[in-house]
């Protein structure tokens, strides 16, 4: 079944990255297949939001992250990228959440100034930054950074807060001209450092920025 697994999306999509590093870390054998946002629609391009990632298998495609991590979790069994008894799982679970959902998806209002050109009221740029600060702020309460998220072993958490921590510092430092992550959760930078000598994130990192230059022309 290996073998048929195909991730479709763009390595400069970071909830695709989150993917990709989840079947690198697993083992698991697959293909890339390039897939921008939006351009196609379901049943033809697996997902029927139009939205990547998406994962094709055997038995047909599978969209939204983090519901293809839990299949790559059902799949395998004996390999897991989530702590070993449930309360653990558990909090693994919600940092993720927390995440996704209190640092990436405010830093989405940035995106459209940082990535695509456009521009963005004062007003808009003052309230994302304070809605992720926030968001930083419960990340700090709640993760350990000993040095992964959930403590000693690499998760699944780990590679969410890869994504998207270097995504929104990058939206940060291009919109407002500095990134004030660092300054708002001093752990941030080491544990970074630490995530970049993994090999599936190096090999992750390395095809997001070939994707990037090619991008550019």
């Amino acid at each position: 079944m290996d073998q048929l697994l195909q991730l479709h999306g763009t390595p400069l999509s970071n909830y695709y990255n989150k993917v990709k590093i989840a079947l690198l870390e697993m083992g698991f054998a697959f293909t890339e297949h390039a897939h921008l946002p939006n351009s196609g629609s379901w049943p033809g391009s697996g997902s029927p939001s139009g939205k990547i990632p998406f994962l094709v298998t055997t038995e047909g495609p599978i969209h939204e992250s983090q519901a293809i991590l839990e299949y790559l979790e059902d799949v395998r069994p004996g390999v897991s990228l989530y702590p070993d008894d449930a309360y653990r799982r558990a909090r693994c679970r919600e940092l993720i959440q927390y995440l996704e959902l209190y640092v990436e998806a405010p830093a989405r209002a940035l995106y459209p100034a940082a990535f695509w050109g456009k521009e963005l009221a004062c007003e808009t740029v003052e309230r994302a930054v304070e809605t992720i600060a926030s968001g930083i702020s419960t990340l700090a309460r709640c993760a350990q950074f000993e040095p992964h998220l959930c403590g000693e072993s690499f998760t699944h958490a780990d590679s969410v807060a890869w994504v998207h921590l270097n995504t929104v510092a990058m939206a940060l430092k291009r919109v407002t001209g500095a990134n004030p992550i660092p300054a708002w959760l001093p752990a941030v930078p080491g544990y970074l450092e630490r995530l970049a000598e993994r090999p599936s994130i190096r090999h992750v990192e390395d095809d997001r920025r070939a994707a990037a230059r090619a991008s550019r022309g």
